[in-house]
């Protein structure tokens, strides 16, 4: 390979039992996590997963199997249906098989554990411990099959690194602290400083190409520690937020009328006119075109002249 890469999956050669259509680290060049699509073949007997050093997530999209894995726990069964989540730790070989009537598709999803170990130390102060590496041959957990299949959404889009980051950060959190069985502590009055300072600087640097670690590290926090205190205090992750007060400064421009859409793509730090019109069209419903033109016409008529 051209690059370096944190994944040993990507060198495995799984074509004996999937066809991979998709991945994101060719595709989309997504760097912070490793996002792929699988069509799974009806039939597999002995399918071997040396372990990796990520967590690894698969949520089933479509089709459905009966499963089987063998490990150190002994033989586990479960039914694959759309929805169900299975989650493999680092360091943990694998072994299935599986049957289905139909071929299953799969999104796969793998986490660096660099995430979850700094997650475990920043959260709770403690290094490795047997709670913090979730395992599961097959659950439901409506929140991480939101993010993965958001995940897959915004990669089909060609969306930035950034969002990819946002979330594989909020993911981890949530991860350890719903099938970790750790709790997540309340915020300090200090984190709860830094948040809002964070606000301010998206809010003064909307056209520039902020970074989450760029935030992060203007606030004296650890990204993966500021994901979870802004994500507490305001519900929302670091880079909806920005999208979001991003949008919002759009929206004035249009509403003042000037301005070319490029023009306004830069002013509100948007990569491209497109990157603001796919945004745009996510918050609003609409183009920005579309939008100017809607409140053009509002004015027009509240100033016309009354008979």
């Amino acid at each position: 390979m051209d690059e370096t890469h944190p994944f040993k999956s990507l060198d495995l050669d799984q074509s004996a039992f999937t066809e991979r259509t998709f991945c994101s680290w060719y595709e989309t060049g997504w760097r912070s996590v490793l996002l792929r699509r699988f069509d799974d073949h009806p039939v597999a007997d002995d399918v071997y997963l040396p372990p990796t050093d990520d967590q690894h997530l698969v949520l089933v999209t479509a089709g459905e199997s009966t499963i089987e894995s063998f490990g150190e726990g002994g033989r586990r069964t479960a039914r694959y249906v759309p929805g169900q989540i299975g989650l493999t730790p680092p360091g943990v070989p694998t072994r299935l098989r599986w049957r289905s009537e139909s071929a299953p598709r799969t999104l796969h999803l793998h986490l660096p554990a660099r995430l979850l170990t700094r997650a475990v130390r920043e959260l709770w102060g403690t290094e490795e411990s047997p709670l913090s590496r979730p395992d599961a041959l097959a659950l439901s957990d409506p929140v991480v099959e939101q993010i993965m299949l958001a995940l897959d959404t915004a990669a089909a889009r060609g969306m930035d690194d950034l969002y990819a980051e946002s979330a594989a950060h909020f993911l981890a959190v949530h991860l350890l602290a719903r099938h970790g069985g750790m709790p997540v502590p309340r915020l300090s009055r200090r984190e709860d400083t830094r948040v809002r300072r964070a606000i301010e600087i998206m809010r003064d640097g909307l056209n520039q190409s902020l970074t989450l670690t760029d935030i992060a590290s203007q606030v004296w926090l650890s990204t993966f520690h500021f994901v979870r205190v802004f994500k507490a205090a305001t519900g929302e992750t670091p880079h909806r937020y920005l999208t979001r007060l991003r949008i919002q400064a759009a929206c004035r421009h249009l509403e003042r009328g000037t301005g070319s859409i490029s023009e306004i793509a830069q002013l509100c730090g948007f990569s491209s006119p497109s990157h603001l019109s796919a945004a745009f069209a996510r918050e609003m419903g609409t183009s920005p075109s579309a939008y100017r033109r809607d409140v053009q016409e509002r004015n027009h008529q509240v100033h016309l002249p009354d008979h």
